[in-house]
């Protein structure tokens, strides 16, 4: 249930499309002490001075390669993330006039690549153009930039979330450490140089301070104690011997390490000081605002109240749903209530989380080998299941972070948020009950195969250079989301199939009432504790759990509905092809041809993959 927005987006063995070509020469990046690309205008070299330009594949593979390497200066975490490690010593520019700059040279860069658009053939060859479909990329990348600006102007991020600079931070430093991209001696090189600017980026960040909302205080409050316990761990103490024998950069590390953990601590604790929670209020988004960054960055083309519409209509299916497997298999005098509360309760042990996840693991792995729902390249598959980092304890209960799509490794590490003795009851509770033994076999359908890891792993093959880059959550998380319920669908019963139906309708009412708090809370119908109420009636789930989800909206807005949004458009699309394709339709089919477009919003993804006129716009 990772979340990818643009200030942590974060974040797919289909149809065989060969291999891709390998991406154009980037533009040369500027050196480390250089600021970000400059403003670009209409007439700069990545659009035309009047109308649409004749067509050069060479001219628009460099311009979207020149778009593209722009994000990644703006965002240095995200391209140590994607696997461009150009930037891997640098930390974006949160000043608030380089974020004016930025603002304006993303909506620049969009206005040209949409005209760019106009004059791309649908499709072209790869090896010349850098991608198979020039417009829908054109278009795909011009949203994908917009969106970030819009983020920038409407959330201002820096300036009412506490917690921004940390999950920044966070992100910037475990990915360094994540994934064996490249030797170790370089990977800490940059993480000692990164670790240096932190204080520096804090003191930055907290000039830009202006509104927190009580949602992020308390996020940061988690955030903070963690992140601060992470930089000072064995993680960032290298030995000598392992950063062959440079014993001066292991100090650097660690000094650079302990002084940048202070620098969090102190931060906390003048944002405490300053905003008490007790004062601090959660201010909507807005609907214009929420629906304006849902139609950029996911495809939306419902307004926000008809969004809310389709959660509660969703809502309402899956109860018909649980009802009727309650009635079929619960006891006499069984609730929705207390017929999944019989299955929450068989928890694993303090310290044994980790490995019943491997066994939950196991088993949808091995049904999955067995079964004819999609294809897996099998041999290409090193998944590790590890703890949740510190700067996600707040607000993800599992994630899956997989190598860049631009690396050249391919492994990931499904993470998951395992209480420990020094768990408060309330939020180990919490925990435990999600973690349910009968969960964990749906939490690894989402995460791993066939959710997220997989979706990675096909991505990386995608003929485009935009559609291995851009990852958006309508799509990602609705096809992790979508597979939970068309596995059960096909047959996947795990240990015992009346517990992975049951888990599998709880988990999917959560991401339903998601829907309607990412909405409410944003739109001012509902308060957090309101959508705390809604989390915790609706979805059963406990009120530490309720709480975490309800302040995730405030968070990170325009993320939470996408789950269902996405698993019901993949849904219809789905039924689309179906009806014209009749008899000759195929499960495995559709999805390898869905996973094969990439993560772009699903419009996008139905045009690619099945043509206009299956589009779901």
């Amino acid at each position: 249930m990772k979340m990818k927005h643009a200030w942590v987006p974060l974040a797919l063995a289909a149809v065989a499309c060969g291999d891709p070509p390998p991406p154009a020469t980037p533009t040369p990046p500027p050196a480390a002490s250089s600021a970000p690309p400059p403003v670009v205008t209409a007439s700069a070299s990545v659009s035309a001075p009047e109308g649409p330009p004749p067509f050069d594949p060479s001219k628009f593979r460099g311009a979207l390669d020149a778009v593209i390497d722009a994000t990644f200066a703006y965002e240095p975490q995200r391209a140590t993330a994607s696997g461009y490690h150009a930037y891997d010593d640098q930390w974006p520019k949160l000043g608030a006039a380089e974020e004016a700059s930025q603002i304006q040279d993303l909506r620049a860069r969009a206005e040209a690549l949409r005209i760019i658009a106009k004059s791309a053939p649908d499709k072209a060859d790869p090896k010349e153009a850098g991608t198979d479909r020039p417009a829908v990329d054109a278009r795909i990348l011009a949203d994908w930039v917009d969106a970030m600006a819009e983020t920038l102007e409407s959330v201002r991020p820096l300036e009412t979330n506490a917690s921004a600079v940390l999950m920044i931070v966070g992100y910037g430093i475990e990915r360094l450490l994540a994934h064996p991209f490249a030797p170790l001696h370089q990977r800490m090189n940059s993480a000692a140089s990164r670790l240096a600017q932190i204080p520096e980026l804090l003191k930055v960040a907290r000039g830009r301070l202006k509104s927190p909302s009580k949602a992020s205080l308390e996020n940061m409050q988690i955030v903070a104690a963690g992140l601060a316990k992470l930089l000072v761990s064995d993680a960032l103490k290298p030995d000598a011997k392992a950063l062959d024998g440079d014993a001066p950069l292991a100090q650097r590390v660690k000094e650079s390490a302990a002084a940048a953990s202070k620098a969090i601590e102190a931060y906390a604790a003048d944002v405490k000081a300053a905003y008490p929670i007790d004062k601090a209020e959660n201010k909507p988004l807005g609907a214009a605002g929420w629906g304006k960054v849902a139609r950029l960055r996911e495809g939306v083309t419902e307004s926000p109240a008809d969004v809310r519409a389709m959660g509660e209509a969703e809502i309402k299916r899956l109860n018909g749903e649980l009802d009727a497997l309650v009635k079929q298999s619960g006891k006499p005098g069984d609730t929705r209530a207390s017929f999944l509360k019989r299955y929450e309760t068989d928890t694993p042990k303090v310290g044994q989380v980790l490995a019943d996840y491997r066994a939950a693991n196991k088993v949808a792995e091995d049904w999955l080998r067995k079964s004819d729902f999609v294809t897996v390249p099998w041999d290409r598959a090193k998944l590790e299941i590890v703890p949740s980092p510190p700067h996600l304890r707040g607000v993800s209960f599992a994630s899956l972070n997989a190598a860049g799509p631009l690396d050249d490794v391919e492994d990931a590490r499904f993470e998951v948020n395992e209480p420990d003795a020094a768990t408060p009851a309330a939020q180990k509770q919490a925990l435990l009950a999600f973690h349910s033994h009968g969960g964990m076999e749906n939490v690894s359908m989402h995460e791993a195969l066939p959710g997220h890891y997989l979706q990675a792993l096909i991505a990386r093959k995608a003929p485009s250079r935009v559609r291995r880059v851009v990852w958006v959550s309508s799509y990602g998380e609705g096809w992790a989301h979508y597979v939970e319920e068309a596995a059960v669908a096909a047959g996947f019963a795990g240990k015992d199939p009346v517990r992975a139906k049951a888990i599998m309708l709880r988990f999917a009412l959560q991401r339903a009432v998601r829907v309607v708090v990412d909405v409410g809370e944003n739109d001012g119908s509902l308060t957090v504790e309101a959508g705390e109420k809604r989390l915790m009636e609706d979805a059963f789930l406990q009120k530490e759990a309720a709480r975490i989800e309800a302040r995730r909206a405030i968070v990170w807005p325009v993320n939470m509905f996408t789950y269902t949004y996405g698993k019901l458009h993949i849904m219809k699309l789905r039924d689309k092809v179906k009806a014209k394709q009749g008899a000759a339709f195929s499960q495995k089919s559709f999805h390898d041809r869905l996973l094969a477009t990439g993560s772009v919003p699903l419009p996008y993804a139905a045009e690619i993959a099945f043509g206009p006129e299956l589009s779901l716009k």
